[in-house]
């Protein structure tokens, strides 16, 4: 993960994260979304605790993270894992989660002096997220962590505050599910702290209409743009546009896990990120980049 203007190559996604994550939700696993839940009805999961747990992995065949290029070769293995609660009957989520990123290719990790992790731990987060949902808006704050076990970047800390309205009410089928997004960082070791915004959402509908093997199809969107240097030109001037992104992903529900296993489900997709060139964001040089993904995630 980095903030694109600077000169180390460094995720939620992001996420959302992304945003990743992305997923996520919190910023989420995902630093750009990750895959949504079935729309059908699963099995009731058999879970009387006070702790919701979801975990999951994915692979993906370039790590770009809020427009910027990171890695595009080798093997890319991106897990996650959360733990989340509600605050008694304040009406308060928490959320504590962490986001990984390894990867096979060595020629660009160890580029930071004191790393002491394999070199495959390209890069290591960790997120705390409080949410607070009132009528069809649920409303985040969230302190996000992006480090570098095997030394690829400088670590950066920021706090970032999400909006999320759901429309399904209003719009139907038509629904799309808007957030934005505003990420002030807080630490950079590579260079100033930086403001970041964000703005997406997804629309979803069922693609294949079984109860046996039900499919989603989903196609998440987002825009990224900079507020205060997060995106700079060669002269370092702020570049406001960063990138636009919009994918397709098929979610299947893996009902025939037992329940009491958890809730179980697998997606593949691809994302298109179309990019500002001006903001050195790819390192082809090209204005596209096409991104195909698949993982599995379970939540309990």
């Amino acid at each position: 993960m980095h903030s694109p203007s600077k000169t180390i190559a460094l995720p939620f996604a992001t996420l959302a994260a992304a945003s990743v994550a992305l997923p996520l939700q919190a910023q989420s696993a995902d630093p750009y979304n990750p895959a949504p839940a079935s729309t059908y009805d699963a099995p009731r999961v058999i879970n009387t605790g006070q702790l919701n747990i979801s975990a999951g992995a994915e692979i993906v065949s370039t790590y770009i993270f809020r427009g910027a290029e990171q890695q595009d070769s080798g093997l890319i293995i991106q897990p996650w894992a959360e733990v989340g609660t509600s605050l008694g009957d304040s009406g308060f989520d928490l959320t504590l989660g962490t986001w990984h990123s390894l990867q096979s290719r060595g020629d660009a990790v160890g580029t930071q002096s004191g790393a002491n992790s394999p070199s495959t731990l390209f890069e290591s987060d960790i997120y705390i997220d409080l949410a607070y949902t009132i009528d069809d808006w649920t409303l985040h704050g969230q302190f996000q962590g992006f480090y570098s076990p095997a030394g690829n970047f400088g670590s950066v800390e920021e706090l970032n505050f999400k909006a999320e309205f759901d429309d399904s009410a209003y719009l139907e089928e038509y629904a799309f599910s808007p957030y934005a997004l505003i990420a002030f960082e807080t630490r950079d070791e590579n260079g100033s702290e930086d403001v970041y915004l964000e703005i997406g959402g997804e629309f979803t509908a069922p693609f294949v209409d079984s109860e046996s093997l039900p499919v989603d199809l989903t196609f998440p969107f987002a825009f990224g743009f900079s507020l205060d240097d997060f995106y700079q030109d060669n002269g370092g001037d702020n570049e406001f546009f960063g990138f636009f992104r919009i994918g397709a992903v098929a979610t299947v529900a893996l009902d025939n896990i037992p329940a009491e296993y958890g809730e179980w489900s697998a997606h593949a997709g691809i994302d298109l990120w179309f990019v500002n060139d001006d903001a050195n964001l790819l390192d082809s040089g090209d204005e596209v980049e096409p991104v195909l993904r698949a993982g599995i995630s379970l939540s309990y």
